[in-house]
């Protein structure tokens, strides 16, 4: 297994986040919002990325980084403050897909979240047909919720979605 590091923004990292965003995979399975190069750089680069100023951000956002190399991103976005739980999201550039990377990612991210921050829940939602996103998911813990009838519109066709959870009280980080 390589070793998998989660790592802030570089501006070196857009076009690989633009190659990353028009793979087949990733535009099968994610409602992407259309974006320039300009807007992509600027979300990025104002994401949050220390955990300590929740409050501050409107999302956060890590790069995973594997030998040195950016290969995906990971994000906590949807944060309710009040409610103390957030969604996840995921990404892996198909070129290092079926490795084990995203299950390493994710669970660094969830080791993260949950011990630097005080949310209590973590939600995702994943494409119906997203298999192996959905596996990533339930070897970490997160337990299937639901099923969201046509809750996004990716490409222009309404898609269900699988709602995951998972509580920081069922939180295992070991593998």
């Amino acid at each position: 297994m390589p070793s998998v590091k989660l790592v802030p923004y570089d501006p070196s990292y857009l076009q690989s986040v633009i190659a990353w965003r028009n793979e087949p995979l990733a535009v099968r399975h994610n409602p992407f919002k259309k974006m320039s190069e300009e807007e992509l750089d600027k979300m990025f680069a104002e994401a949050g990325t220390n955990l300590s100023m929740l409050g501050k951000h409107e999302g956060f956002s890590w790069f995973i980084s594997v030998d040195g190399i950016a290969v995906g991103v990971l994000s906590l976005k949807n944060i309710s403050h009040s409610m103390s739980y957030a969604e996840i999201g995921y990404s892996v550039t198909e070129s290092h897909q079926a490795k084990g990377i995203a299950t390493a990612a994710v669970r660094l991210m969830v080791d993260k979240i949950f011990a630097e921050s005080k949310l209590r829940r973590l939600l995702a939602y994943v494409h119906e047909e997203n298999h192996a996103s959905r596996r990533v998911l339930e070897k970490l813990g997160f337990q299937e919720e639901g099923l969201l009838r046509e809750h996004y519109v990716i490409n222009g066709i309404p898609v269900n979605e699988v709602l995951y959870g998972l509580l920081k009280r069922e939180w295992v980080s070991a593998e």
